[in-house]
């Protein structure tokens, strides 16, 4: 990184000004770069299928599902979620929180206590209608913990578990269902 830390922490512009690390994440947290591996391959796969999924059902709308895209929540924070619903379409590399529809966060065990509790609340606290956090280390298959905003805070919606095909709400009316194990499983 060739930005120089400031007295008062890093800012936004800092943050959407560093080159792309290989194979790292770098977020802003509080004025810090905080730098994470990058996901193994469960994780991404889960991700991306899981990004098709939502992309599919909210592109009518004019909105669209990406994966590893930042997330500018305010001056001195600026997170990549695994997935993110926007609301409009992104064409820099990262997006305003106020254009957010849902973040996902695949928990992996570098990032377990930032996916649980600060990320979600720092979404919450900005704003962000809807949060689901993917728990990988579960032997059918992935366990999904879906939140609405409700009054600032998250509120637990319904878990989606492997073998269960329920709706959930994504956006305004628009909601999918879909087997969270199948989000691992080989093609075929």
């Amino acid at each position: 990184m060739t930005t120089a830390r400031r007295l008062d922490g890093y800012t936004l512009d800092d943050w959407e000004s560093l080159d792309p690390q290989e194979g790292r994440r770098v977020e802003l947290v509080d004025g810090r770069f905080v730098v994470t591996p990058a996901p193994a391959a469960k994780h991404q796969r889960v991700g991306d299928r899981l990004a098709r999924i939502l992309d599919d059902a909210v592109a009518a709308e004019g909105m669209e599902a990406l994966t590893a895209v930042g997330v500018r929540v305010s001056e001195s924070f600026g997170y990549i979620p695994d997935v993110v619903v926007a609301t409009e379409r992104v064409e820099t590399v990262s997006v305003d929180v106020a254009n957010v529809a849902l973040v996902v966060e695949i928990v992996s065990p570098s990032t377990k206590k930032s996916d649980r509790l600060e990320k979600p609340a720092a979404f919450a606290a900005a704003g962000v209608p809807a949060y689901w956090r993917v728990e990988l280390d579960v032997a059918d298959g992935p366990v999904i913990y879906c939140h609405r905003l409700n009054d600032g805070v998250y509120s637990d919606v319904v878990t989606l578990t492997p073998g269960s095909r329920e709706p959930v709400l994504v956006v305004g009316t628009i909601s999918v269902a879909f087997d969270p194990a199948d989000l691992h499983k080989p093609r075929r």
